[in-house]
């Protein structure tokens, strides 16, 4: 009776085959429905339908405002810099395995819809210190992709306010973030909408302008084309250890995907809509940043580009239009606002999502009127006040440190997410299921992407400022794996 009325409200709420799936999924006890699984709005009686907020278009237009930013805008100096022209193949690498980890996430998403995605996917096939663990490890994560992503606001504006502190500015655009998640879902997906529409045109316009400076149709102020792209030390100037090194910022440029996955509780139509968009945004981001770092490093050498400056900025003073450099500071502005917006709206899903699980406070889970989990706003909130405060005493290469630390939580993330894939894809053998072509060449490629993935993070660690960011990311390891600890052992006593 239990399980026909849970059959009952899924096929009532989402698309026919997906809530038989679903429901076959969890009588064999591959799912197993708990109050945090559930959707925001499920209910048992069948009696009532959920309500989302979110089309197609509007999750490929959060998931591109969630990914595109500050980590590709400004980082891309750190992998150009260390891979030379040779980081196109990087992030033609980092582009596959965000498919493969796209693939994972769509292919357990359409058949099992949830709030908290992937957490919850670790907890049911990996164990309940993975779910704890990797829930904490994800909003740790995506408090320090907040507090890298003021840092480099911070940097873009001074273009303009030279005289405002750091400080300062990172605290104002911060403020701004969290109020704009105060106003519910739908306006946050119509916010991120907008600026994920003004970041995509931006980079689109970007590639145009650098095709027509190397036709002639622009005029530039240097020599410009292939000659520059491979001037300086050829394709792979610092071998293939170079190129490896570069991996670690790369996967964080991408690392976003999560966002998608995170969101899909939110669509319409689960089985039709998350495959379509994930798709979308996997081949935009790839053609977007492949083509964008061949115009980048065809303009301008790729030894004068570090971190102290956009590569887009610096590309464009090549180009004799006085006024481009600064319009595209304030798209890059926009970029890196759009991806705080995205990033904390990650951060009060997956906080809630524990909170449910009793795995974090239960303030967390209170809903407001707007449907805003004012809880979860105001902890996570507090989170990225406290990275901004801390910023401010670290070194100069905060932002390095920053970026680093939450790229090596991103390879963590994405290796329990294919893990759970494969564990998923095991035991649901023989039973009809939805399964994203994303997810290509599985079970194999799955194990060869973790194979890369387990490769380039020991390769990260032979820069030293990654390696900085490696051991932030082991101290927070160790302080959440405690707290587990701690809870678990509470939680058994007050059962006894």
């Amino acid at each position: 009776m239990w399980q026909n009325s849970v059959c009952l409200a899924r096929d009532q709420g989402l698309a026919i085959y997906t809530g038989k799936v679903n429901c076959l999924l969890k009588q064999k006890n591959i799912f197993r429905v708990t109050d945090g699984d559930r959707l925001a709005t499920d209910t048992i009686d069948g009696n009532k339908q959920p309500k989302h907020s979110l089309s197609t278009a509007g999750l490929v237009w959060v998931g591109l405002g969630g990914i595109i930013g500050a980590g590709f805008f400004l980082a891309s100096g750190l992998p150009i810099n260390q891979a030379g022209p040779g980081v196109i193949f990087a992030y033609l690498l980092g582009g596959l395995l965000m498919a493969q980890v796209g693939g994972a996430l769509t292919s357990m998403s359409v058949n099992h819809p949830v709030r908290g995605s992937f957490r919850v996917y670790a907890q049911e096939f990996l164990g309940s210190y993975m779910g704890f663990y990797l829930g904490w490890a994800f909003w740790v994560s995506s408090i320090l992709a907040i507090g890298s992503e003021t840092t480099a606001m911070a940097i873009f504006a001074r273009l303009w306010l030279p005289n405002v502190p750091v400080w300062l500015l990172t605290i104002i655009f911060s403020a701004i973030v969290i109020a704009l998640n105060a106003f519910g879902v739908k306006k946050f997906g119509k916010i991120e909408s907008l600026m994920s529409v003004v970041k995509v045109c931006a980079l689109a316009l970007f590639v145009v302008l650098g095709v027509m400076a190397f036709s002639g149709f622009v005029s530039t102020t240097r020599p410009v084309g292939l000659g520059t792209l491979l001037g300086s030390g050829g394709l792979f100037p610092k071998g293939i250890a170079g190129w490896s090194e570069s991996m670690l910022i790369v996967i964080f440029a991408y690392g976003g995907i999560s966002v998608v996955a995170l969101a899909t509780s939110e669509v319409e139509d689960p089985k039709r809509s998350i495959p379509r968009a994930m798709l979308w945004v996997v081949v935009s981001l790839i053609v977007l940043y492949i083509a964008s770092l061949l115009v980048i490093m065809s303009l301008v050498p790729w030894t004068t580009i570090t971190v102290q400056e956009s590569p887009f900025v610096v590309a464009l003073q090549a180009v004799n239009l006085p006024v481009l450099p600064s319009i595209m500071n304030a798209i890059i502005l926009v970029a890196a606002f759009s991806v705080m917006v995205g990033a904390f709206f990650a951060a009060m899903t997956m906080l809630v999502s524990l909170g449910e699980a009793r795995e974090a406070p239960v303030f967390v889970t209170r809903k407001g009127r707007n449907g805003v989990f004012h809880g979860s706003l105001v902890l996570t909130g507090l989170g990225v006040l406290a990275t901004v405060t801390v910023s401010y005493f670290l070194p100069s290469k905060v932002y390095a440190y920053l970026t680093s630390a939450s790229a090596y939580f991103s390879f963590l993330n994405w290796g329990t997410i294919l893990v759970s894939f494969l564990v998923w894809r095991k035991k649901s053998a023989g039973i009809e299921r939805y399964e994203s072509p994303l997810a290509f060449g599985a079970p194999w490629a799955t194990w060869a992407s973790l194979g890369v993935i387990g490769v380039l993070f020991i390769y990260s660690l032979g820069v030293v400022d990654q390696r900085m960011g490696f051991y932030a990311a082991l101290a927070l390891t160790l302080l959440i794996s405690a707290a587990y600890f701690l809870l678990y052992r509470s939680h058994t006593s007050s059962d006894d």
